[in-house]
């Protein structure tokens, strides 16, 4: 009798989790191809292969920076303002080159492979968490590299313009202009 009764919480148990996993249609969405669960390997062995980086004098070369319970990884190239960091309420104006790291997509740029000049909204929910959390912290005049994990990014879904696949690690190189 008790194997039946633990047989029947498994089927009850399989029929929920069946429904969790279906859309508004009721289909049922399918587990990640053998292309995207390469394409998710390879974005979180960069991201932890350059965490690990250490330099000659034994620093690491990026720094951390957690936000909420993820961290993205960033190192400043050139030093700014030591008194110039923007507030939350603030717009950042920034040159900036964008990259899938993985693929070499460049996502952000001019076609000739040159920063574009943006101005971001730090409080709008638009902007990426991580770089809405590294930008707050970024000095006027500083040029920073980071690499931001799927988790800060765009998620695990594809992005539609530019064309950004799910758990797509992502890497900038920007200046900041100024804060208004």
């Amino acid at each position: 009798m008790k194997s039946i009764y633990v047989a029947l919480c498994w089927v009850v148990v399989m029929v929920t989790g069946l429904v969790a996993c279906s859309d508004d249609e009721g289909k049922t969405i399918p587990a990640h191809t053998e292309a995207e669960k390469l394409w998710i390997a390879q974005n979180q062995a960069y991201f932890q292969e350059r965490k690990a980086i250490v330099e000659e004098d034994g620093q690491l070369l990026y720094q951390q920076l957690v936000v909420e319970d993820d961290t993205l990884l960033y190192r400043v190239l050139e030093v700014g303002q030591v008194d110039s960091v923007p507030t939350i309420d603030s717009d950042a104006k920034v040159s900036m080159l964008g990259i899938l790291p993985v693929s070499k997509d460049q996502i952000v740029g001019d076609s000739k492979g040159n920063p574009v000049e943006m101005t971001f909204d730090l409080d709008s929910p638009d902007l990426i968490k991580g770089l809405a959390a590294l930008l707050l912290q970024t000095h006027k005049r500083e040029r920073v590299e980071t690499i931001i994990p799927y988790q800060l990014g765009y998620g695990e879904k594809d992005y539609p313009y530019p064309y950004i696949p799910l758990c797509s690690t992502l890497q900038f190189t920007l200046t900041v202009k100024s804060f208004e």
